[in-house]
């Protein structure tokens, strides 16, 4: 709710409040449909890896690349000098977020 008043400064506190819920169901529902396909995705991953080679170590080893390739994004987008947050995360005088402009 706190940045529904950044992001929305001229509504009121219901309408904020109601645009929030409907963002924080969005989210939940996003994050439990990736869940659910992780769920199905792991598992499958193990079997076919045994299948295919004997051990799981294929599937641990594409588990890994996927998370190493996750942290660098996210390292690329957000974290780095010049990334989306860099200045936020680190609390520089002037960086604050500002709502987008109307065009």
């Amino acid at each position: 709710a706190k940045e529904m008043g950044r992001l929305m400064p001229t509504a009121d506190a219901e309408t904020r409040r109601r645009q929030a819920e409907k963002e924080s169901a969005a989210i939940t529902g996003f994050t439990s449909a990736i869940a659910a396909f992780g769920a199905f995705f792991i598992p499958k991953s193990y079997g076919s890896s045994i299948a295919l080679t004997g051990g799981p170590s294929a599937a641990l080893w594409g588990f890994l690349m996927f998370y190493v390739s996750c942290l660098v994004i996210t390292w690329a987008v957000y974290t780095r000098k010049g990334g989306l947050l860099h200045d936020i995360e680190r609390a520089k005088r002037g960086a604050s977020v500002q709502p987008a402009a109307a065009e």
